[in-house]
């Protein structure tokens, strides 16, 4: 089964889908480190230089290569932005949701998003927050440590029966 996380940029989806992928022995996948390969660009360079709608299209065609069986998935933060993309995404989809001040924090020490050049988090955030919401399976909250997260995915998984 596939498990996709998906939430705001800075919310943890990649560091949770690395550690969820090694404890369930699932292989790990970056979809925005798939479209870099396949376009031999950056994600920031794909912005700069060809736009969001043309990200968003390479969004898309990477989740229609996404292989059949156990993997876990980070999705990129606007992956919700296409209606389309939630059908793509056979399996389990996962909403890291995370306090909006945890994530202010967090994205002060890391690289700057395309997204976050041009809007406010706060912006981003409430543009996509039901777009998240209506997209989950599940809404687990990341605003502890990664470890009691994965747990309580792993938690979700045995009380569902998915293990």
């Amino acid at each position: 089964m596939n498990i996709y996380l998906i939430g705001m940029p800075g919310c943890g989806k990649t560091t949770i889908a690395r550690y969820l992928a090694k404890d369930l022995n699932y292989t790990y996948i970056d979809l925005d480190g798939m479209i870099e390969k396949d376009a031999l660009m950056f994600i920031d360079d794909i912005f700069e230089k060809h736009g969001e709608e043309t990200f968003r299209k390479l969004e898309t065609k990477a989740l229609m290569k996404l292989p059949e069986g156990d993997h876990v998935i980070s999705c990129g933060g606007g992956i919700v932005t296409k209606k389309e993309n939630k059908a793509l995404m056979k399996g389990l989809k996962i909403y890291v949701d995370t306090d909006i001040e945890i994530i202010r924090v967090r994205l002060e020490n890391d690289y700057q998003r395309p997204l976050l050049k041009k809007k406010s988090l706060d912006t981003l955030y409430n543009e996509r927050y039901l777009k998240y919401v209506s997209f989950a399976d599940v809404i687990i909250s990341n605003d502890g440590t990664i470890q009691e997260t994965v747990q309580k995915i792993m938690d979700h998984l045995k009380k569902e029966d998915l293990l």
